[in-house]
């Protein structure tokens, strides 16, 4: 699943972008959530001491994202406001799960507790 967000993230990232009408901010609301989501993600599944990692390497990503809309396509164009989106949901992400780094691997073990009973 996060591979495929991940994937999501970079093909929506790069490829030609359409005429987008709709409400001021909204752009930046989806870089927020897409990010977000995908930290979210992350931290169910790494261990507590991974997690740094998982924080830099999604930063990472969506600033090399905004990079390569600059360098590699002629419809898109780099934007340091979606650079800052995606940084703050990665880091209110981190902010919410900070104390339950790995809650996927929990609530699977729990889970597969309860299917034992």
């Amino acid at each position: 699943m996060v591979s495929l967000l991940a994937a999501l993230i970079i093909v929506a990232s790069l490829v030609p972008s359409g005429e987008i009408s709709g409400a001021l901010g909204l752009d930046k609301l989806e870089h927020f959530t897409a990010y977000f989501t995908l930290t979210l993600l992350c931290a169910g599944i790494v261990a507590r001491a991974t997690i740094p990692w998982v924080i830099v390497w999604v930063i990472l990503l969506g600033l090399a994202l905004e990079v390569a809309q600059a360098l590699f396509t002629e419809t898109r164009t780099a934007d340091w406001a979606d650079a800052l989106a995606n940084t703050t949901g990665v880091l209110t992400a981190w902010w919410l799960v900070r104390g339950r780094v790995g809650w996927a691997m929990s609530a699977e073990a729990w889970l597969a507790g309860r299917r034992r009973h």
